[in-house]
This record gives structure tokens, C-alpha cells and sequence, in this order.
């Protein structure tokens, strides 16, 4: 079914670049999580674009993160993060974002680090609250950017939907909304970095969904810089 939905996909060519995929939590941990590493790994092998590295416990956080862990990498990831996670040095991060680096995050990662403004303005954005998981119409609103070619809009989605509070809409730019023009993911420049963040990502379903995972490939490869995305099949699923 992966490689139906992402028949179109660009696959790059050259050294993959490495990528740091943070699934730490520090409170709740989203039983998805192993779902959603699975589904990293099929994409990076799909796409040849990147190699992932997993940081699973808040505890690794520094040893994976060195300056030296930086320099040698192109993409941090956040996916499905929650809570204050301990790391001392966590200003290095956005340290490397501004200098030129891409963050990623999904879902959750607005859930995170609520006590550290400095992290929820590189965001974007940051969570506060959701009702019951529905099903909503999903809104493509940015047909150009990677994350949103080729995607079947409206599109219906059984998920937990986020609502954020302190949403900078005037420095971002959305990719998908609800119907009702809530934000659910947006890019943006952070000094000369990426930041790209998708709100989707709570369940299991979504994960395997193949709309989803093209909309998060094209983040991927958007992230890592690759502009010249070749026009995909729409996918409904």
C-alpha cells in the first residue's frame, strides 16, 4: 500500500542525509509512537532521501543532540512529543534552526515544551486544547508546497484535531486547515532554517493512511530542501 500511495513520490538521488527523529515523551506517550517510527522508516527507505535516528527517552536527549550530532545533521524531527523534557542545552536547537537547519514536528510536538516560549515561537504555535476524536473535512490550502501537491481536498479524516493558542498566523504559511479555516499544518522560516509543523498524527489509522504519509513525505523532502517535487496522484485514502 506504501509504495501505491507514493508511486509518484520523488526519490532522490546522492548520500541520504541523516535526520534526527526525537519520540521522547516526558507524561502522556501516544500508543502510536511505534506505528509512527515504522512508517519513518518505509518512508526513508521509499525515498532514499534520508537516513533516521531515533531518540526514544528524554534521557538521550544530550548525547544525541551534540553540536557534533548537529552539524553532521540536516533534519530534526519532533514526533508526538510531550511535556518539559529534560535537556539542559535545549537553546542549542533553535541555536541550529536559526543557523540553518529544518525542524519537523507532528502532532504533539505543540505539546510540548509549554514552559519555553523561546521553542513555542520557532513553532508556530502551540496546543491547548481538542475535543473528541470526528470525523472533519481536511482543507488543502497550499497546492504548491510539497506537503499539500497531490492531495485529494476536502478530505475526511477520522482524528483527534487539535486547537492552539498563541498561533502567529502572520508568520506562517498554512498547508491544511479545517473546514472552518482551523490550522492543522504550516511551514515557516526560522532565521535561515525550515520549520514545518503538522498537527495530524494521533492515531494509529492516520499513520497508515496513505494521504497522510504523502503529505509527510513532502514535509520531509521540503525539510531536507528538495524543492523539485514531481506532481503526485492524488490520494484520498
Amino acid at each position: 500500500m506504501l509504495a501505491l500511495a507514493l508511486a509518484a513520490a520523488l526519490v532522490t538521488s546522492g548520500q541520504p542525509a541523516e535526520a534526527i527523529v526525537v519520540t521522547a515523551t516526558e507524561g502522556y506517550r501516544h500508543e502510536s509512537i511505534e506505528t509512527a517510527e515504522g512508517i519513518i522508516v518505509a518512508l526513508a527507505q521509499r525515498t532514499g532521501a534520508f537516513t533516521p535516528r531515533f531518540v526514544r527517552k528524554q534521557e538521550e536527549l544530550s548525547s544525541a543532540l551534540t553540536p557534533e550530532a548537529l552539524a553532521a545533521t540536516k533534519l530534526v524531527m519532533f514526533v508526538n512529543t510531550t511535556g518539559e523534557l529534560e535537556w539542559p542545552e535545549r537553546q542549542r536547537l533553535l541555536d541550529w534552526i536559526a543557523a540553518g537547519g529544518s525542524f519537523l514536528g507532528a502532532h504533539s510536538a505543540s505539546d510540548t515544551w509549554h514552559q519555553w516560549p523561546g521553542y513555542l515561537e520557532m513553532l508556530g504555535g502551540e496546543f491547548e486544547s481538542h475535543p473528541e476524536e470526528m470525523t472533519a473535512e481536511v482543507i488543502v490550502t497550499d497546492r504548491v508546497h510539497p506537503a499539500g501537491s497531490g492531495l485529494l481536498s476536502p478530505h475526511p479524516l477520522f482524528e483527534e484535531f487539535y486547537q492552539f493558542k498563541n498561533f502567529a498566523r502572520e508568520k506562517v504559511t498554512l498547508v491544511l486547515t479545517l473546514a472552518d479555516g482551523s490550522p492543522m499544518a504550516w511551514y515557516r522560516p526560522y532565521g535561515k532554517g525550515r520549520v514545518f509543523y503538522t498537527a495530524l498524527g494521533h492515531r494509529h489509522d492516520v499513520w497508515n493512511s496513505p494521504w497522510f504519509q504523502q503529505h509527510l513525505t513532502g514535509a520531509i523532502l521540503w525539510s531536507l530542501g528538495h524543492e523539485q517535487s514531481r506532481r503526485r496522484r492524488a490520494v484520498s485514502r
